[in-house]
């Protein structure tokens, strides 16, 4: 019996071993998102790629979107940034690629199964610095259905219309719309759409070129719209963080909500029964509704990596149709052709509102990417009424970098 139990024991070293040097073998990838209510979403694609990977173990650390970018930033600075990180498109990853940062990864992925949209995301100068791995987000209003079904209302599809909805709901006794407001997000996507409701592509192309401006008579329209609409927001919405804002809208506590496909996910994750349709954006009188579209984060392979190839393999599977379709059945809407949601009702409304007048997010161009800070810094004073309209709208163009100049 010593023997046997003695061969038992040799055995069981040499299995712990064996493991332990399989372990010592397998690369380990970190990876940083700035999503923690994705979290259990994100990790069951990651499952799917181990399981086709099994020699690579891919760790996610979920960082809130508040502390994100200081966080990378100071990462990327010491030297000790993750295997892959998110990061904006467009001046963000042109400044990561300056500072030598990132892997250039023209002649390492085949982008040719993305669309058009994303291929132009993720290209800087003729060459690609990243993958849109978690697929692309559209950004119009949510409306919670009881509260329109039960009221007899109709979303909103103008300034005039929104506005008087709102006195609606507040004689009801309902917060016509949550609006966290605190860090400015809130208040520069509604400028973006707003905007874009006059300008749409064609105008917002313009400004970019120097031919508009945002200071014109019928885009200043947007800022007193927006302007107008903060008496509609939740009380307190100058100091309402923007988590704990889409947290009091998922838990049904005003009736609308300025948000993107990718927050859905979130709303779920708070409260699995809420009920919601989404829709253009209200147009600005005299314009029309309008959504604006952007890349989540695209993700970029940290020039200091130590696994590089097994990053870049991470990098082109997840642009395959089979995480494609976990991305946008679970998460956002995908960025790779031709996958569509199976049976997701809200990303399939949210396709919808965005195929009329969709215009790119100002701060993913060079040319406009000063806007959603200047916004962010001036919000509140345009709120508050110690800015004007104009002032403020003055404010955001003198960001405006055109091109050629």
């Amino acid at each position: 019996m010593r023997n046997f139990g003695k061969t038992l024991l040799i055995g069981a070293l040499f299995a712990s071993t064996a493991l332990s040097a399989f372990a010592d073998d397998k690369i380990v990838l970190t990876m940083w998102h700035n999503h923690p209510e994705w979290k259990a979403r994100v990790e069951a694609i990651l499952a799917k790629f181990e399981e086709q990977n099994p020699g690579i173990d891919i760790q996610l650390e979920e960082i809130a979107g508040t502390n994100y970018t200081t966080r990378l930033n100071t990462a990327l600075a010491a030297g000790e940034a993750p295997d892959l990180f998110g990061l904006s498109p467009g001046p963000d990853t042109a400044a990561a690629a300056a500072a030598g940062y990132n892997v250039d990864l023209t002649d390492k992925l085949d982008i040719s199964g993305l669309t058009d949209s994303a291929k132009a995301a993720v290209t800087i100068d003729g060459k690609v610095w990243s993958a849109p791995i978690l697929g692309s987000y559209t950004v119009g209003l949510y409306y919670q259905r009881k509260v329109f079904d039960e009221n007899g209302l109709k979303p909103p599809t103008n300034q005039s219309e929104f506005m008087a909805l709102c006195k609606t709901l507040q004689d009801k006794g309902i917060t016509p719309m949550i609006a966290p407001a605190q860090d400015g997000i809130i208040p520069a996507f509604l400028y973006m759409m707003m905007a874009s409701s006059v300008l749409k592509a064609d105008g917002f192309d313009a400004v970019r070129k120097g031919t508009r401006k945002l200071t014109d008579p019928d885009v200043v329209k947007a800022a007193y719209f927006l302007r107008d609409i903060y008496g509609c927001f939740q009380e307190g919405s100058l100091a309402t963080p923007y988590v704990e804002g889409k947290a009091l809208f998922a838990l049904g506590k005003g009736a609308m909500l300025e948000g993107g496909s990718a927050d859905y996910a979130g709303f779920l994750e708070t409260n699995p029964k809420v009920d919601l349709g989404v829709v253009p954006f209200p147009a600005v009188d005299g314009g029309v509704p309008a959504t604006v579209t952007g890349m989540e984060a695209p993700y970029n392979i940290n020039a200091k990596s130590k696994h590089i190839d097994a990053a870049v393999k991470f990098l082109q599977w997840m642009m395959g149709k089979e995480p494609a379709q976990m991305v946008v059945d679970n998460i956002t809407l995908t960025t790779t052709k031709g996958v569509l949601p199976s049976d997701n009702r809200v990303m399939k409304e949210m396709i919808q509102a965005g195929t009329s007048n969709d215009v790119r997010v100002f701060y993913e161009l060079p040319e406009t990417g000063g806007v959603f800070g200047a916004i962010q810094q001036n919000a509140a004073a345009l709120f508050l009424g110690e800015m004007s309209p104009e002032d403020f709208s003055a404010a955001l163009q003198a960001t405006i970098k055109p091109s050629g100049t």
